[in-house]
Protein backbone atom coordinates (compact mmCIF):
# COMPACT_ATOMS: atom_id res chain seq x y z
CA UNK A 1 0.00 0.00 0.00
CA UNK A 2 1.30 3.47 -0.90
CA UNK A 3 2.03 6.10 1.72
CA UNK A 4 2.92 9.78 1.53
CA UNK A 5 5.37 11.63 3.76
CA UNK A 6 5.05 15.42 3.94
CA UNK A 7 8.40 17.11 4.63
CA UNK A 8 7.41 20.60 5.81
CA UNK A 9 10.49 22.61 6.97
CA UNK A 10 9.09 25.68 5.19
CA UNK A 11 5.48 25.09 6.17
CA UNK A 12 2.49 24.03 4.12
CA UNK A 13 -0.38 25.55 2.17
CA UNK A 14 -3.15 24.01 0.13
CA UNK A 15 -1.66 25.01 -3.22
CA UNK A 16 1.78 23.67 -2.24
CA UNK A 17 0.33 20.26 -1.33
CA UNK A 18 -1.74 20.04 -4.51
CA UNK A 19 1.24 21.12 -6.61
CA UNK A 20 3.32 18.40 -4.94
CA UNK A 21 0.71 15.76 -5.80
CA UNK A 22 0.66 16.99 -9.40
CA UNK A 23 4.45 16.70 -9.45
CA UNK A 24 4.01 13.08 -8.33
CA UNK A 25 1.87 12.39 -11.38
CA UNK A 26 -1.66 13.55 -10.58
CA UNK A 27 -3.40 14.59 -13.82
CA UNK A 28 -4.23 18.31 -13.57
CA UNK A 29 -6.50 18.10 -16.63
CA UNK A 30 -8.70 15.49 -14.92
CA UNK A 31 -8.91 17.68 -11.82
CA UNK A 32 -9.87 20.74 -13.87
CA UNK A 33 -12.49 18.68 -15.74
CA UNK A 34 -13.99 17.60 -12.41
CA UNK A 35 -14.77 21.22 -11.54
CA UNK A 36 -15.86 22.18 -15.06
CA UNK A 37 -18.46 19.39 -15.08
CA UNK A 38 -19.93 20.93 -11.92
CA UNK A 39 -20.23 24.32 -13.65
CA UNK A 40 -17.28 25.97 -11.90
CA UNK A 41 -15.51 28.44 -14.17
CA UNK A 42 -11.83 28.08 -13.34
CA UNK A 43 -8.48 27.29 -14.89
CA UNK A 44 -5.67 25.30 -13.32
CA UNK A 45 -2.09 25.67 -14.43
CA UNK A 46 1.26 24.52 -13.07
CA UNK A 47 4.61 26.08 -13.85
CA UNK A 48 8.07 24.70 -13.26
CA UNK A 49 9.86 27.11 -10.95
CA UNK A 50 12.87 27.31 -8.62
CA UNK A 51 13.14 28.34 -4.96
CA UNK A 52 16.67 28.71 -3.52
CA UNK A 53 18.06 26.30 -6.09
CA UNK A 54 15.32 23.68 -5.67
CA UNK A 55 13.11 23.02 -8.69
CA UNK A 56 9.46 22.09 -8.34
CA UNK A 57 5.94 22.90 -9.45
CA UNK A 58 3.91 25.98 -8.58
CA UNK A 59 0.13 25.89 -8.94
CA UNK A 60 -2.00 28.75 -10.24
CA UNK A 61 -5.79 28.75 -9.88
CA UNK A 62 -7.71 31.35 -11.85
CA UNK A 63 -11.42 32.06 -11.92
CA UNK A 64 -13.19 34.48 -14.26
CA UNK A 65 -16.08 34.93 -11.84
CA UNK A 66 -15.96 37.10 -8.71
CA UNK A 67 -16.21 34.92 -5.62
CA UNK A 68 -18.85 35.76 -2.97
CA UNK A 69 -18.48 35.31 0.76
CA UNK A 70 -19.64 31.81 1.55
CA UNK A 71 -21.07 30.08 4.59
CA UNK A 72 -20.71 26.40 5.33
CA UNK A 73 -23.99 25.40 3.58
CA UNK A 74 -22.77 27.15 0.41
CA UNK A 75 -19.53 25.17 0.48
CA UNK A 76 -21.39 21.90 1.06
CA UNK A 77 -23.68 22.64 -1.89
CA UNK A 78 -20.59 23.11 -4.06
CA UNK A 79 -19.37 19.69 -2.97
CA UNK A 80 -22.76 18.14 -3.80
CA UNK A 81 -22.29 19.22 -7.41
CA UNK A 82 -18.93 17.46 -7.83
CA UNK A 83 -18.69 13.88 -9.13
CA UNK A 84 -16.60 12.58 -6.23
CA UNK A 85 -16.12 9.10 -4.84
CA UNK A 86 -18.19 8.73 -1.64
CA UNK A 87 -15.13 8.60 0.62
CA UNK A 88 -13.59 11.67 -1.03
CA UNK A 89 -16.82 13.64 -0.65
CA UNK A 90 -17.23 12.55 2.98
CA UNK A 91 -13.71 13.61 3.89
CA UNK A 92 -13.99 16.95 2.07
CA UNK A 93 -17.29 17.74 3.80
CA UNK A 94 -15.83 16.84 7.18
CA UNK A 95 -12.82 19.10 6.51
CA UNK A 96 -14.98 22.17 5.86
CA UNK A 97 -17.20 21.34 8.83
CA UNK A 98 -14.07 21.14 10.97
CA UNK A 99 -12.90 24.51 9.66
CA UNK A 100 -16.28 26.09 10.48
CA UNK A 101 -16.07 24.71 14.03
CA UNK A 102 -12.55 26.10 14.48
CA UNK A 103 -13.35 29.54 13.03
CA UNK A 104 -16.45 29.75 15.22
CA UNK A 105 -14.45 28.86 18.31
CA UNK A 106 -11.61 31.35 17.79
CA UNK A 107 -13.97 34.21 16.85
CA UNK A 108 -16.60 33.44 19.50
CA UNK A 109 -19.59 32.95 17.20
CA UNK A 110 -21.90 30.14 16.15
CA UNK A 111 -20.63 27.92 13.27
CA UNK A 112 -23.75 28.73 11.24
CA UNK A 113 -22.80 32.43 11.34
CA UNK A 114 -19.30 31.91 9.98
CA UNK A 115 -18.45 33.51 6.65
CA UNK A 116 -15.38 31.82 5.25
CA UNK A 117 -14.00 35.04 3.70
CA UNK A 118 -10.70 34.16 2.01
CA UNK A 119 -11.24 30.48 2.79
CA UNK A 120 -14.50 30.58 0.83
CA UNK A 121 -12.65 31.51 -2.35
CA UNK A 122 -12.71 28.96 -5.13
CA UNK A 123 -8.98 28.28 -4.82
CA UNK A 124 -9.41 26.87 -1.31
CA UNK A 125 -12.24 24.62 -2.48
CA UNK A 126 -9.90 23.39 -5.21
CA UNK A 127 -7.05 22.89 -2.72
CA UNK A 128 -9.10 20.90 -0.21
CA UNK A 129 -11.10 18.83 -2.68
CA UNK A 130 -8.01 18.37 -4.86
CA UNK A 131 -5.98 17.01 -1.95
CA UNK A 132 -8.52 14.33 -1.01
CA UNK A 133 -9.26 13.53 -4.66
CA UNK A 134 -5.54 13.38 -5.46
CA UNK A 135 -4.74 10.93 -2.68
CA UNK A 136 -7.59 8.73 -3.89
CA UNK A 137 -6.42 8.87 -7.51
CA UNK A 138 -2.80 8.10 -6.60
CA UNK A 139 -3.84 5.16 -4.40
CA UNK A 140 -2.30 6.66 -1.24
CA UNK A 141 -3.72 5.02 1.88
CA UNK A 142 -1.64 6.64 4.65
CA UNK A 143 -0.17 10.11 5.16
CA UNK A 144 2.75 10.86 7.48
CA UNK A 145 4.35 14.22 8.20
CA UNK A 146 7.36 15.73 9.92
CA UNK A 147 7.35 18.52 12.52
CA UNK A 148 5.87 21.87 11.50
CA UNK A 149 7.61 25.27 11.71
CA UNK A 150 6.40 27.87 14.20
CA UNK A 151 6.58 31.48 12.99
CA UNK A 152 5.57 34.94 14.17
CA UNK A 153 4.46 38.33 12.91
CA UNK A 154 1.11 39.75 11.88
CA UNK A 155 -1.30 39.24 9.00
CA UNK A 156 -4.15 41.42 7.78
CA UNK A 157 -7.41 39.63 7.03
CA UNK A 158 -11.14 40.33 7.02
CA UNK A 159 -11.13 40.51 10.84
CA UNK A 160 -8.29 43.05 10.94
CA UNK A 161 -4.65 42.67 11.96
CA UNK A 162 -4.09 39.30 13.63
CA UNK A 163 -0.98 37.64 15.08
CA UNK A 164 0.80 34.82 13.28
CA UNK A 165 0.17 31.97 13.22
CA UNK A 166 -3.47 32.92 12.60
CA UNK A 167 -5.84 31.91 15.42
CA UNK A 168 -7.45 29.17 13.31
CA UNK A 169 -4.01 27.76 12.50
CA UNK A 170 -3.07 27.64 16.19
CA UNK A 171 -6.29 25.78 16.98
CA UNK A 172 -5.77 23.29 14.14
CA UNK A 173 -2.18 22.63 15.24
CA UNK A 174 -3.17 21.49 18.73
CA UNK A 175 -1.49 18.16 19.42
CA UNK A 176 0.89 18.46 16.45
CA UNK A 177 4.71 18.67 16.80
CA UNK A 178 6.23 22.09 16.01
CA UNK A 179 9.68 23.67 16.08
CA UNK A 180 10.57 27.36 16.43
CA UNK A 181 11.95 29.52 13.61
CA UNK A 182 12.86 33.19 13.14
CA UNK A 183 10.50 33.64 10.18
CA UNK A 184 8.06 36.56 10.36
CA UNK A 185 5.91 35.53 7.39
CA UNK A 186 3.00 33.10 7.17
CA UNK A 187 4.52 29.65 6.65
CA UNK A 188 1.33 27.68 7.41
CA UNK A 189 -1.96 28.93 5.99
CA UNK A 190 -5.36 28.00 7.45
CA UNK A 191 -5.94 25.68 4.49
CA UNK A 192 -2.55 24.05 5.01
CA UNK A 193 -3.22 23.56 8.73
CA UNK A 194 -6.66 22.14 7.93
CA UNK A 195 -5.18 19.57 5.55
CA UNK A 196 -2.56 18.56 8.12
CA UNK A 197 -5.32 18.16 10.70
CA UNK A 198 -7.50 16.06 8.40
CA UNK A 199 -4.94 14.08 6.38
CA UNK A 200 -1.98 13.18 8.58
CA UNK A 201 -2.26 9.80 10.29
CA UNK A 202 1.04 9.98 12.18
CA UNK A 203 3.96 12.37 12.72
CA UNK A 204 7.43 10.87 12.41
CA UNK A 205 10.99 12.08 11.66
CA UNK A 206 11.02 10.72 8.11
CA UNK A 207 9.61 8.15 5.70
CA UNK A 208 10.27 4.51 6.53
CA UNK A 209 10.18 2.02 3.68
CA UNK A 210 10.99 2.03 -0.03
CA UNK A 211 11.01 5.49 -1.59
CA UNK A 212 9.40 5.67 -5.03
CA UNK A 213 9.13 9.34 -6.00
CA UNK A 214 9.44 12.86 -4.66
CA UNK A 215 7.01 15.58 -5.70
CA UNK A 216 7.88 19.17 -4.86
CA UNK A 217 5.23 21.85 -4.45
CA UNK A 218 6.44 25.45 -4.35
CA UNK A 219 4.87 28.40 -2.57
CA UNK A 220 4.53 31.88 -4.04
CA UNK A 221 6.84 33.59 -1.50
CA UNK A 222 10.62 33.69 -1.68
CA UNK A 223 12.27 32.90 1.66
CA UNK A 224 15.70 34.39 2.29
CA UNK A 225 17.63 31.34 3.43
CA UNK A 226 15.71 28.24 2.36
CA UNK A 227 13.44 27.02 -0.44
CA UNK A 228 9.76 27.72 0.11
CA UNK A 229 8.90 24.15 -0.82
CA UNK A 230 6.91 21.16 0.39
CA UNK A 231 8.40 17.75 -0.41
CA UNK A 232 5.84 14.98 -0.97
CA UNK A 233 7.63 11.64 -0.65
CA UNK A 234 5.74 8.69 -2.12
CA UNK A 235 6.84 5.39 -0.61
CA UNK A 236 5.79 1.88 0.36
CA UNK A 237 6.07 1.49 4.15
CA UNK A 238 8.42 -1.18 5.41
CA UNK A 239 7.04 -4.37 6.91
CA UNK A 240 7.33 -5.00 10.67
CA UNK A 241 10.17 -7.46 9.95
CA UNK A 242 12.13 -4.74 8.15
CA UNK A 243 11.56 -2.32 11.03
CA UNK A 244 12.70 -4.94 13.54
CA UNK A 245 16.16 -4.87 11.99
CA UNK A 246 16.66 -1.40 13.44
CA UNK A 247 18.26 -1.47 16.91
CA UNK A 248 15.67 1.06 18.13
CA UNK A 249 12.67 -0.82 16.77
CA UNK A 250 10.37 -2.94 18.93
CA UNK A 251 7.62 -5.34 18.14
CA UNK A 252 5.07 -3.45 20.22
CA UNK A 253 4.33 -0.02 21.61
CA UNK A 254 2.17 1.32 24.41
CA UNK A 255 -0.10 4.28 23.79
CA UNK A 256 -2.76 6.16 25.72
CA UNK A 257 -6.38 6.17 24.57
CA UNK A 258 -9.65 7.47 26.01
CA UNK A 259 -12.65 5.16 26.33
CA UNK A 260 -16.23 6.42 26.54
CA UNK A 261 -19.05 4.09 27.53
CA UNK A 262 -22.77 4.59 27.98
CA UNK A 263 -25.78 2.30 28.32
CA UNK A 264 -28.29 2.50 25.46
CA UNK A 265 -31.86 1.18 25.49
CA UNK A 266 -33.70 3.99 23.69
CA UNK A 267 -32.32 3.94 20.12
CA UNK A 268 -33.50 1.98 17.10
CA UNK A 269 -31.08 -0.17 15.14
CA UNK A 270 -30.99 2.41 12.35
CA UNK A 271 -30.19 5.23 14.77
CA UNK A 272 -27.49 3.19 16.47
CA UNK A 273 -25.90 2.37 13.11
CA UNK A 274 -25.84 6.07 12.25
CA UNK A 275 -24.01 6.76 15.52
CA UNK A 276 -21.13 4.52 14.43
CA UNK A 277 -20.51 6.48 11.23
CA UNK A 278 -20.77 9.85 12.97
CA UNK A 279 -18.31 8.79 15.69
CA UNK A 280 -15.73 7.56 13.20
CA UNK A 281 -15.98 10.88 11.34
CA UNK A 282 -14.89 12.85 14.43
CA UNK A 283 -11.90 10.65 15.21
CA UNK A 284 -13.08 7.47 16.95
CA UNK A 285 -10.57 4.63 16.65
CA UNK A 286 -13.10 1.90 17.42
CA UNK A 287 -16.80 1.72 18.22
CA UNK A 288 -18.41 -1.31 19.87
CA UNK A 289 -21.94 -2.14 21.00
CA UNK A 290 -22.33 -4.95 23.57
CA UNK A 291 -25.95 -6.18 23.78
CA UNK A 292 -27.56 -7.05 27.11
CA UNK A 293 -30.61 -6.59 29.32
CA UNK A 294 -30.98 -3.15 30.88
CA UNK A 295 -33.13 -1.62 33.62
CA UNK A 296 -36.81 -2.51 33.61
CA UNK A 297 -35.95 -5.68 31.65
CA UNK A 298 -35.40 -3.73 28.44
CA UNK A 299 -33.15 -5.10 25.69
CA UNK A 300 -30.28 -2.72 25.05
CA UNK A 301 -26.55 -2.64 25.44
CA UNK A 302 -23.40 -0.67 26.17
CA UNK A 303 -21.85 1.62 23.58
CA UNK A 304 -18.05 1.79 23.90
CA UNK A 305 -15.91 4.26 21.95
CA UNK A 306 -12.10 4.50 21.82
CA UNK A 307 -10.22 7.58 20.63
CA UNK A 308 -6.90 9.35 20.99
CA UNK A 309 -6.68 11.95 23.79
CA UNK A 310 -6.53 14.86 21.34
CA UNK A 311 -9.90 13.80 19.86
CA UNK A 312 -11.62 13.18 23.21
CA UNK A 313 -13.58 16.45 23.33
CA UNK A 314 -15.01 16.02 19.84
CA UNK A 315 -15.86 12.35 20.41
CA UNK A 316 -17.54 13.06 23.76
CA UNK A 317 -19.67 15.77 22.19
CA UNK A 318 -20.62 13.42 19.34
CA UNK A 319 -21.66 10.67 21.80
CA UNK A 320 -24.05 13.07 23.54
CA UNK A 321 -25.38 14.53 20.29
CA UNK A 322 -25.86 11.24 18.47
CA UNK A 323 -27.29 9.14 21.31
CA UNK A 324 -29.03 11.78 23.48
CA UNK A 325 -27.77 9.80 26.46
CA UNK A 326 -27.86 11.53 29.84
CA UNK A 327 -24.40 10.46 30.97
CA UNK A 328 -21.12 9.06 29.70
CA UNK A 329 -18.37 7.23 31.59
CA UNK A 330 -14.88 8.29 30.57
CA UNK A 331 -11.54 6.73 31.43
CA UNK A 332 -7.97 6.88 30.17
CA UNK A 333 -6.49 3.53 29.23
CA UNK A 334 -3.21 2.14 28.03
CA UNK A 335 -3.29 -0.16 25.04
CA UNK A 336 -0.46 -2.26 23.64
CA UNK A 337 -0.20 -2.23 19.85
CA UNK A 338 1.89 -4.70 17.87
CA UNK A 339 4.34 -3.42 15.29
CA UNK A 340 2.30 -3.38 12.13
CA UNK A 341 2.43 -2.47 8.49
CA UNK A 342 0.91 -3.04 5.09
CA UNK A 343 2.28 -4.66 1.97
CA UNK A 344 1.12 -6.14 -1.31
CA UNK A 345 1.29 -9.91 -1.76
CA UNK A 346 1.81 -11.37 -5.22
CA UNK A 347 -0.68 -14.16 -5.86
CA UNK A 348 -1.47 -16.24 -8.97
CA UNK A 349 -4.69 -14.20 -9.19
CA UNK A 350 -3.11 -10.77 -8.92
CA UNK A 351 -1.85 -8.40 -6.25
CA UNK A 352 -3.52 -8.52 -2.83
CA UNK A 353 -3.05 -5.88 -0.09
CA UNK A 354 -2.40 -7.50 3.28
CA UNK A 355 -1.91 -6.26 6.83
CA UNK A 356 1.17 -7.39 8.71
CA UNK A 357 1.93 -7.67 12.41
CA UNK A 358 4.83 -9.14 14.33
CA UNK A 359 4.99 -10.86 17.72
CA UNK A 360 7.85 -12.84 19.25
CA UNK A 361 9.76 -13.05 15.96
CA UNK A 362 6.71 -14.41 14.14
CA UNK A 363 5.16 -12.44 11.31
CA UNK A 364 1.39 -12.57 10.83
CA UNK A 365 -0.27 -11.53 7.59
CA UNK A 366 -3.95 -11.12 6.86
CA UNK A 367 -5.68 -9.84 3.72
CA UNK A 368 -8.17 -7.01 4.05
CA UNK A 369 -11.77 -8.11 3.47
CA UNK A 370 -12.34 -5.24 1.03
CA UNK A 371 -9.29 -6.38 -0.94
CA UNK A 372 -10.68 -9.93 -1.05
CA UNK A 373 -13.98 -8.54 -2.31
CA UNK A 374 -12.22 -6.71 -5.14
CA UNK A 375 -10.21 -9.83 -6.03
CA UNK A 376 -13.42 -11.88 -5.97
CA UNK A 377 -14.98 -9.52 -8.51
CA UNK A 378 -11.92 -9.73 -10.77
CA UNK A 379 -11.60 -13.52 -10.64
CA UNK A 380 -15.24 -14.62 -10.44
CA UNK A 381 -14.58 -16.57 -7.24
CA UNK A 382 -16.30 -16.12 -3.92
CA UNK A 383 -14.53 -14.59 -0.93
CA UNK A 384 -14.82 -17.97 0.82
CA UNK A 385 -13.01 -19.70 -2.07
CA UNK A 386 -10.27 -17.07 -2.05
CA UNK A 387 -9.76 -17.41 1.68
CA UNK A 388 -9.32 -21.16 1.23
CA UNK A 389 -6.95 -20.83 -1.72
CA UNK A 390 -4.83 -18.19 -0.01
CA UNK A 391 -4.68 -19.71 3.48
CA UNK A 392 -1.62 -21.83 4.23
CA UNK A 393 -1.44 -25.56 4.08
CA UNK A 394 -0.62 -26.77 7.57
CA UNK A 395 1.69 -29.26 5.90
CA UNK A 396 4.91 -28.15 4.25
CA UNK A 397 4.89 -25.96 1.15
CA UNK A 398 6.42 -28.83 -0.83
CA UNK A 399 3.52 -31.10 0.10
CA UNK A 400 1.04 -28.41 -0.96
CA UNK A 401 2.58 -27.74 -4.36
CA UNK A 402 0.29 -28.68 -7.22
CA UNK A 403 -2.56 -29.86 -4.98
CA UNK A 404 -6.22 -29.28 -5.79
CA UNK A 405 -8.67 -27.94 -3.23
CA UNK A 406 -9.66 -31.48 -2.25
CA UNK A 407 -6.03 -32.61 -2.01
CA UNK A 408 -5.14 -29.60 0.14
CA UNK A 409 -8.11 -30.42 2.32
CA UNK A 410 -6.76 -33.94 2.75
CA UNK A 411 -3.39 -32.63 3.89
CA UNK A 412 -5.08 -30.50 6.53
CA UNK A 413 -7.25 -33.33 7.88
CA UNK A 414 -6.74 -34.04 11.54
CA UNK A 415 -4.91 -30.78 12.27
CA UNK A 416 -6.28 -29.27 15.46
CA UNK A 417 -4.21 -26.12 15.78
CA UNK A 418 -7.18 -23.87 15.06
CA UNK A 419 -7.50 -21.17 12.45
CA UNK A 420 -4.22 -20.09 10.85
CA UNK A 421 -3.73 -16.39 10.33
CA UNK A 422 -0.30 -16.58 8.73
CA UNK A 423 -0.80 -15.98 5.03
CA UNK A 424 1.23 -17.92 2.52
CA UNK A 425 0.24 -17.74 -1.08
CA UNK A 426 -1.02 -20.98 -2.63
CA UNK A 427 1.03 -22.26 -5.59
CA UNK A 428 -0.15 -21.15 -9.02
CA UNK A 429 -0.83 -24.74 -10.14
CA UNK A 430 -3.14 -25.30 -7.19
CA UNK A 431 -5.15 -22.19 -8.02
CA UNK A 432 -5.30 -23.15 -11.69
CA UNK A 433 -6.41 -26.75 -11.02
CA UNK A 434 -9.12 -25.70 -8.62
CA UNK A 435 -10.36 -23.13 -11.09
CA UNK A 436 -11.02 -25.88 -13.67
CA UNK A 437 -13.04 -28.07 -11.34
Amino acid sequence: MKALYLDCPSGISGDMLLAGLIDLGLDIADLERLFHQAGMDLNLRTEQDVRCGLAGKRLEIRSNVAQPLRRLPDILRLLDGLALAPDVERRARRAFERLAEVEAKVHGVDPSAIHFHEVGAVDTVVDVVGAFWGLHELGIATVYAGPLPWFRGQVRCAHGLLPLPAPAVVELLHGKPVFSTDHTVELITPTGALLVDQLVDEFRPGPQGTLHRCGIGLGTMELADQPNALRCLLHVPSSPADRAESPNAGTERTEEVVQFSTNIDHLTGEELGGCFEALFEVGALDVLFLPGMMKKNRPGGQLQVLCRPENAAAVQQAVFQQTLTLGVRRQRLERVVLARGETVAETPMGELPVKQAEMEDQRYERPEFEALQELAKRTGRSVAQLRYLLKPCNASDQQCAGKTLEEKDGLNEGDERGEEIILRIAPASAATDSGRR
